[in-house]
């Protein structure tokens, strides 16, 4: 790897293109990643960072994201910034020698746009996690379970998403919705500021007294649309405890579990924060599938086990396995992130760190829709036919019905960048396969068979998606994802980033299909 330090200016001089307020057009039109060896060595020598470069040892891992399949991609640097100056070094660069570039902070993204054949600027080394007063400040690159971890001692806990190396700067800024929205709202609603190195090299704090414009945007406009967010301030949340409950359920009463659990969902109390699952962990022909239930509930203990009782009884079954327990904040959280017999430092994406045991993912098929009202009766019946159909030994699928609602549909739909704000479930029809690279026939199956779920959905849905689950299959993803706030997050971006230097498939501005 390459340490030696030069003047960060010397990187602003070098290159074939202009400088970053004399670009006229988009980045990617013209960029290239091969600009001379040379340059990428004075980038390295400007950093405080490091640079990694194919052919360094920590290449192979430097490039990876949570989807094996984008291994195929080979970035021609991997830049792990740790100052604000190394991202403003950063931006120039690509903008001076027009390489083309994207943001990185967790790396979670399920489309793959956290990565290029140009730059990445990954942000994973801003994990900071620190109280101040009433609020706390979380870095982008901090992972969900690092953040419950690193606050516990002080009382305070954060909203996160349900993986647990989801990061804020995808999560909060896509709107983020885990298993806390129906109680504490999403990620992006509790967000009172943060900083932004914008394309020009320029730092804002951004909140609602200062940019904002740009503070409106960033609460579920997208992560990488703006700029790079390099701290959030947020306000945490006051629950000590909760109780996470787990349920797996008989297939055969699937669709009367289903219907239960979202009248139920609804018409709850606001402490009721769930996911009720369709799973099938191989698809092969003479496997079953199960149903769980499972999340946290934020009031007594009793009252959810009732609740459950209550579903059995109504739908004419019991749980197979039932597990239901008060315990602390973050210790709900760490079982619902698959986590509950593993430390926190396990409970990382192997590769991370030498004792890191979650498994990445091959390659996935993924499509959702929301929905503002309960998926039922025949509708309900070919969703579930749908799930069963075009089966395979070796795929893991699964439908995932997720609560939404709640306090977060207590704000306006204008009132931030996220429209979704009838929402009661997000719907996901998931597929995926340890193999990174399977067949050409098994990824037409597999798409062909989430492209049925999503037909099925799609007529009885808002015609809405959420956007931290990308779908590069969906046409309509303007209206999609952002609804009537497109128009007004498109004037933003042509104020904030007038040309277009981030962008990306399905950026704010794109034109793509």
């Amino acid at each position: 790897m390459l340490n030696p330090r030069l003047d960060r200016r010397q990187v602003l001089k070098l290159g074939v293109g202009a400088s970053a307020l004399a670009v006229t057009g988009s980045l990617a039109a013209t960029a290239s990643a091969s600009p001379p060896t040379g340059v990428w060595q004075q980038l390295a020598a400007c950093l405080t960072g490091t640079l990694v470069l194919p052919g360094d040892s920590a290449y192979p891992q430097a490039k990876q994201l949570y989807l094996a399949e984008y291994d195929a991609v080979n970035p021609a640097g991997i830049a792990y910034c740790e100052t604000v100056a190394d991202v403003q070094t950063c931006l120039a660069f690509v903008q001076n020698n027009a390489v083309p570039f994207r943001v990185r902070s967790g790396g979670h993204n399920l489309c793959g746009w956290s990565t290029c054949t140009g730059l990445i600027i990954d942000t994973s080394k801003f994990n900071h996690a620190k109280v101040t007063g009433d609020t706390v400040h979380l870095g982008p690159g901090l992972p969900g379970v690092d953040e419950l971890n690193a606050l516990a001692p002080y009382g305070k806990q954060v909203v996160t998403g349900a993986c647990p190396d989801v990061c804020p700067g995808g999560f909060i800024s896509g709107g983020g919705v885990g298993f806390q929205t129906r109680k504490f709202g999403i990620g992006a609603d509790r967000l009172r500021s943060a900083l932004v190195v914008l394309a020009d090299g320029r730092v804002v704090r951004t909140s609602a007294t200062e940019e904002p414009d740009l503070f409106w945007a960033l609460r579920g406009g997208g992560g990488g649309n703006f700029g790079v967010v390099l701290d959030f301030e947020v306000e945490p949340i006051d629950q000590p405890t909760g109780v996470y409950f787990s349920t797996v359920w008989s297939w055969d009463k699937a669709q009367a579990l289903l219907e239960y659990w979202q009248q139920w969902s609804i018409q709850s109390t606001h402490d009721f924060g769930s996911t009720m699952l369709v799973l099938l962990p191989d698809a092969a022909p003479a496997n079953t599938p199960v149903v769980v239930l499972s999340g946290g509930y934020w009031g007594a203990q009793d009252e959810i086990e009732q609740g459950l009782a209550a579903m059995a009884a109504a739908t004419g079954t019991t749980p197979t396995s039932s597990h239901v327990q008060t315990m602390p904040y973050q210790d709900v959280m760490m079982n619902n992130y698959g986590c509950g017999d593993l430390s926190v430092d396990q409970c990382h994406r192997v590769g991370v760190n030498p004792v890191a045991q979650l498994p990445r993912t091959g390659w996935l098929s993924q499509r959702n829709r929301i929905f503002n009202q309960p998926l039922q009766g025949s509708a309900l019946t070919a969703t579930l036919e749908a799930f069963d159909a075009d089966r395979y030994a070796g795929e893991e699928r699964y439908i995932a019905f997720t609560a939404t609602g709640g306090v977060a549909n207590e704000v306006g739909r204008t009132d931030t960048a996220y429209w979704h704000r009838d929402a009661q479930f997000i719907t996901i029809f998931s597929g995926h396969t340890l193999n990174p690279a399977p067949p050409a026939a098994e990824q037409q199956l597999l798409d062909t068979w989430s492209d049925r779920g999503f037909a099925t959905l799609d007529p009885v849905s808002t015609g809405e998606s959420y956007l931290n689950f990308p779908d590069m299959r969906l046409t309509d993803w303007q209206t999609s994802y952002y609804g009537g706030n497109y128009p007004r997050l498109l004037e933003i971006k042509n104020t904030y980033d007038p040309h277009n230097i981030f962008s990306f498939a399905r950026s704010i501005g794109s034109t793509q299909q």
